[in-house]
């Protein structure tokens, strides 16, 4: 029987084969797309030249929904300029809503702080879930870079049956935890308290979701220096055989 890879994220993984492995895709969370906020309170913001930075694809997913339902157009942001973390936000945001985007090289929260600081810029229009990761909106207070959150979905941790049923706890399968609040997702569907007595080794998108894994008694036998899975998927297979042999 060939080794497991279990795939837990909201995003299905890339369409792709890995040679000697089993791709099983069971994702442990769900999204609603969800927002409070009306276009009077953004257009209040949008005076105040901010650059509007978009988290995530179901960022943009959000944000297209928020749009709909208001019956607005995308050039309701047409004076503003749009940052992305990452390339495939990047690309959601421009098949989407046809907007172009700046992202930074480096795809995580320091990485925009960074970029941020760099090019001066002090406003933010924040679109992300309800809950934002809190080292990041710190991040912000700590630059003095003023924000504004406008959420726009929220994550709820999926009870996923079919991992709890399907689930092999050896040492020979694999688990990819790309998200934080997949580790709670994780421990929700297999009603475990902790990851301390997880054997399955334990692959992670980067450094965030990889202090999450720490925090919950995990250990993180690869992290992705990349935090993109197609690029993390491309590489898989050699990057297992590299890590095992170290």
């Amino acid at each position: 029987m060939m080794p497991i890879i279990y795939h837990t994220g909201l995003t299905p993984p890339p369409s792709i084969d890995i040679e000697g492995f089993d791709i099983c895709y069971l994702p442990v969370l769900k999204v609603e797309y969800v927002s409070t906020n009306t276009p009077q309170d953004i257009s209040e913001i949008l005076l105040m030249d901010p650059i509007v930075l978009i988290m995530s694809k179901n960022s943009v997913k959000g944000l297209d929904n928020w749009l709909l339902h208001f019956g607005l157009e995308p050039d309701f942001f047409a004076k503003v300029s749009f940052w992305t973390v990452g390339d495939r936000t990047h690309a959601c945001l421009k098949n989407t809503l046809k907007i172009p985007s700046y992202f930074p090289e480096k795809m995580t929260g320091v990485g925009v702080l960074h970029a941020l600081q760099k090019q001066n810029y002090s406003n933010v229009l924040l679109l992300s879930g309800q809950d934002p990761q809190k080292e990041f909106i710190e991040g912000l207070s700590a630059a003095g870079i003023n924000f504004f959150h406008f959420p726009v979905y929220k994550i709820y941790t999926d009870n996923n049956s079919a991992l709890f049923s399907h689930f092999m706890n050896t040492e020979s399968n694999y688990i990819i935890i790309t998200s934080p609040s997949s580790v709670d997702g994780i421990l929700h569907s297999l009603s475990i308290s902790d990851l301390s007595k997880l054997k399955n080794r334990i692959i992670s998108i980067g450094p965030t979701t990889s202090a999450a894994i720490l925090q919950n008694g995990g250990h993180v036998f690869l992290e992705s220096e990349v935090q993109n899975i197609n690029t993390l998927y491309d590489n898989l297979g050699s990057l297992i055989v590299e890590t095992i042999h170290t």
